[in-house]
């Protein structure tokens, strides 16, 4: 598999691209942050849309060079940083206006048959692993008035997300709802409690078909006033 085809978008990226160019004003002039760029998409996207700047920060080293090759083809690269290394790790005392990720949440320790990297997509049994951890270090690193967007699988349970966000002195809300295709090699590395507690409440079959409902997550300060 060629390094394109290891980090082509989802339908995950697709949604979150959309919700930038519904929302130019909420990147425009904002220090931004992607969390886990991949292909660089996003990262382009917040450029292109007038972010002050962008930083990338990316587990992978062919992701890193992947979005690098993307800002130097759309000529993005001036006010794009990229740092290889573990989410908030390398952030130092940051602080950004916009964060926006699609981080590893599928509920699996590892998924066998797509020809990804071993972190591409696993999120641990019940895909929080990656989330927890982007959400303990966003209230160190998000501005004041700053705004987080994450897509978030159904299987993640939305009400631990808003639990742990108010311990945060956060809140979460869910900005919209979607839905993506549910390949058989995902399916057959899922979690097998999971799989059995939502289908029928976000993981659906037809026929032979199975799909996943997501949603866009917006994440902000609780009390902007205090």
């Amino acid at each position: 598999m060629n390094e394109t085809n290891l980090f082509s978008p989802s339908e995950y990226t697709a949604a979150l691209l959309l919700y930038l160019r519904k929302h130019p004003a909420r990147v425009q002039s904002s220090r931004a942050l992607e969390m886990g760029p991949g292909s660089g998409v996003i990262m382009a996207t917040l450029l292109a849309l007038g972010a002050q700047s962008a930083l990338g920060i990316e587990l992978e080293a062919l992701a890193v060079q992947a979005t690098q090759k993307l800002l130097d083809q759309e000529g993005l690269q001036a006010n794009a940083s990229l740092l290889q290394g573990d989410m908030w790790g390398v952030c130092g005392d940051a602080r950004f206006d916009l964060v926006v990720t699609n981080l590893p949440q599928f509920a699996a320790e590892h998924i066998e048959g797509d020809g990804r990297l071993p972190t591409w997509s696993a999120g641990g049994p019940d895909g929080r692993r990656c989330v927890d951890q982007f959400l303990k270090g966003l209230s160190r690193h998000l501005a004041p008035g700053g705004l987080a967007v994450m897509t978030h699988n159904v299987f993640l349970d939305f009400a631990k997300t808003q639990l742990m966000a108010d311990a945060l002195g956060l809140q979460a809300r869910v900005a919209y709802c979607a839905s993506a295709p549910l390949p058989a090699y995902k399916l057959a590395s899922m979690s097998a409690e999971v799989l059995a507690r939502f289908t029928g409440l976000g993981i659906h079959k037809m026929g032979d078909f199975w799909f996943v409902d997501f949603d866009l997550v917006e994440v902000s300060w609780k009390h902007e006033d205090a």
